[in-house]
């Protein structure tokens, strides 16, 4: 279902929802007044943010930087277990 954004004068912005693309959808009557509004073109959302990362954008929260001391040694990698033992690797 896509969705369109428009912008009223006197009211703001507002967004419809249409249940399908054809048509021309570039005006488009104001739910609250009733006033001709035209569209307003955004960027497309190609991503979306975790719940905790968006808090966190929300909050102001900068990242925290830390040194190899703090985050700690490396763990060694494990070694795939060879579950077939006629496979040589």
């Amino acid at each position: 279902m896509p969705s369109y954004t428009f912008r009223c004068k006197d009211c703001g912005e507002f967004t419809l929802f249409f249940k399908s693309m054809s048509g021309n959808k570039e005006l488009a009557d104001c739910p609250d007044c009733g006033q001709v509004s035209t569209r307003v073109f955004l960027a497309p959302n190609l991503y979306s943010l975790s719940r905790e990362v968006s808090s966190r954008i929300e909050k102001g929260m900068e990242p925290q930087r830390m040194t190899r001391a703090e985050l700690g040694a490396k763990q060694p990698k494990k070694k795939a277990k060879v579950n077939r033992p006629w496979q040589v690797g």
